[in-house]
């Protein structure tokens, strides 16, 4: 098979019931787009990792704070430098769609906070394995490396990112 390389990593949310989310770092390479699930476990003990380093560093109470939010914020980074089989076998809850099974990615813009303006996207990923359905955050760099790697099968809203973004590998 290769190298597969990793283009980038979208934070995706699953609403559930009762306010209730699952959270997946959805991990795009060029065969596959890997969904790796973000256990309360592992974020608690990537906040504990990072206040016993910042502990460790002679940080006070706010440094710590701040070292845990950066840890929690940025945990998605450390998929970059996995390999796509380790992102895998991560958890019983990962799971991939191959993109040549991807027919469409849906994006449809509603408010996150209607008072702020601030909007989220809803996303629904249409494949042969079935019809998947996430929340994104607006933001332009995760549209982008969608596009990049499954091109006119992205729908966004219209006069959103209408046009297919050419980004060599």
């Amino acid at each position: 098979m290769g190298s597969e390389p990793i283009f980038g990593v979208i934070l995706f949310k699953e609403e559930k019931s009762f306010g209730r989310w699952d959270t997946f770092n959805a991990v795009v390479t060029g065969q596959r787009l890997i969904f790796a699930q973000m256990t309360s476990e592992m974020m608690k003990a990537a906040a504990q990792q990072a206040r016993e380093q910042a502990k460790a560093d002679g940080k006070g109470f706010f440094g710590q704070w701040s070292d845990q939010l950066k840890a929690t914020y940025g945990y998605s980074r450390k998929y970059l430098a996995m390999s796509p089989s380790a992102i895998l076998a991560e958890t019983l809850g990962n799971f991939e769609l191959i993109n040549n099974a991807i027919s469409e990615i849906n994006l449809k813009e509603r408010f996150k906070r209607e008072d702020q303006g601030v909007y989220e996207f809803e996303v629904q990923i249409h494949s042969t394995a079935g019809k998947y359905e996430f929340l994104m955050d607006q933001n332009n760099d995760y549209v982008k490396l969608l596009k990049r790697v499954y091109g006119e099968r992205v729908k966004t809203p219209f006069g959103h990112f209408s046009k297919t973004v050419n980004i060599k590998f």
